[in-house]
């Protein structure tokens, strides 16, 4: 696909777009429409490499955080999605621990509202937390983000609403880590590291 300017946009990255483009495209503003389908198919969308139950725990994080009335996805939030699912390890997990998904969501109603923040409707702790996921993924051999990576990645981040919900029922986090690490397969000290 070509633009007016003769710039092939179908392969371009966003970066590779030259100046005489843009300017262009300052002139003739529908034009934005025709680069805005370019770059979609350029860039895949957020979830894209996200397995079916992975987007299952995002999916119930969402929710529970409409229902409480928060304005974005926080940790806490994405700690209940991915202990509801009983096909998924984490469930177990919290269950051999006496932690049942409901007092996650409890716990969570009883923290500070999540305010609003300005690139979409997770916080800048989950964010962290999808890029670890993605990097524990690739680091364990999958190309796929399964909910057990999103678990190491969640594990790893030392701040947010599920640190917090983690310390008042006296849970370590690394304890977790590596529970999720034996319920692979995989030792614990194969375990991606982050710091």
């Amino acid at each position: 696909m070509l633009c007016k300017a003769g710039h092939v946009l179908r392969d371009a990255p966003a970066a590779a777009i030259s100046w005489r483009f843009r300017l262009a495209m300052r002139r003739n503003p529908s034009q934005w429409l025709a680069v805005g389908r370019a770059v979609a198919r350029f860039f895949p969308p957020m979830f894209e490499d996200f397995a079916p139950k992975t987007l299952a725990a995002v999916k119930q994080a969402e929710e529970l955080a409409k229902q409480l009335g928060d304005e974005s996805v926080a940790t806490g939030h994405i700690i209940y999605g991915l202990t509801v699912d009983k096909s998924v390890c984490l469930h177990h997990i919290f269950q051999d621990l006496n932690v049942d998904p409901d007092m996650f969501s409890g716990y969570v109603k009883s923290l500070p509202r999540e305010p609003q923040v300005p690139n979409g409707p997770f916080n800048r702790h989950v964010n962290t937390v999808f890029v670890r996921s993605r990097d524990a993924a690739k680091d364990l051999g999958s190309k796929v983000v399964q909910p057990e990576h999103l678990a190491l990645a969640l594990m790893s981040v030392k701040a947010g609403s599920c640190y917090e919900t983690l310390k008042e029922f006296s849970i370590d986090p690394e304890y977790i880590s590596s529970l999720i690490m034996q319920a692979m397969g995989l030792p614990p000290e194969a375990s991606p590291e982050w710091f």
